[in-house]
């Protein structure tokens, strides 16, 4: 089956699927059946999301997943908030459509088969996981100390890059900004010595994840010695010479 037949066959039951809910939805109005609405969101992000699996045959369908994760993760939360009266999820929640986000970059770099998509993937993910610390611990001062997280998102981007192209000069940039990185953490790392709970324990775990980092890109990047060529017999040269003469 074509791609192009494919996609309207997978817009084509979603949008069944939505009229039906729809449908049923104001015809048992008056019961509690309408708290399913977000299931029309959340179906839609269905429909968004399928066509991404098909690009490993038609590379450009690899990009639904950029918007087809974030709709489908805000139907989930929608439907729980909805059917548990819990709207104050959110306050949390939200930071789940960051790492929507960041997954749908993913995906797509691995059904594109474009490496380069792995770095707003891990750019948008760490960002993520920042948020969502930030947003359950409510610690959002804690980016005053964990802020070369930053250059650690982009180096991992740049490391995964060039470990799929097999570019050194990549590599070699993502070297940079883990050093970067870890400067910025060695200097937190004094300041965090201060702080009570977890942050006293944050920054040297990074210190220490990205020591790990450094290390491992300067091993991957050693390249192994040279062995010296054998030179040719300097008789034979000489009688090749010769011979041309």
């Amino acid at each position: 089956m074509k791609p192009e037949k494919l996609f309207n066959l997978i817009a084509g039951v979603t949008l069944i699927a939505v009229g039906v809910i729809a449908l049923a939805g104001n015809v048992f109005l008056t019961t509690k059946a309408w708290k399913i609405w977000p299931v029309i969101i959340l179906l839609a992000g269905i429909g968004l999301t399928l066509p991404g699996f098909f690009g490993f045959w038609r590379r450009g369908l690899g990009s639904f997943f950029i918007p087809g994760l974030p709709v489908l993760t805000t139907g989930a939360i929608l439907l729980y908030a909805s059917l548990t009266d819990n709207w104050e999820v959110w306050a949390v929640a939200w930071t789940l459509e960051v790492l929507a986000l960041a997954a749908g970059f993913a995906l797509s770099a691995f059904f594109m088969r474009v490496p380069a998509l792995a770095i707003p993937a891990f750019i948008v993910g760490i960002n993520g996981l920042m948020f969502a610390f930030c947003a359950v611990t409510g610690l959002w001062e804690s980016w005053a100390i964990l802020w070369p997280i930053e250059f650690l998102a982009v180096g991992l981007g740049l490391l995964s890059l060039g470990i799929a192209n097999k570019s050194a000069g990549v590599k070699t940039a993502a070297t940079i900004l883990f050093t970067i990185a870890g400067g910025g953490f060695f200097i937190s790392t004094f300041i965090s010595a201060f702080n009570k709970g977890i942050l006293k324990f944050a920054v040297p775990v990074m210190l220490l994840f990205t020591g790990v980092l450094l290390t491992a890109t300067f091993l991957m990047n050693k390249s192994p010695e040279t062995s010296s060529t054998p030179t040719e017999n300097p008789v034979q040269e000489n009688l090749t010479g010769t011979q041309s003469e």
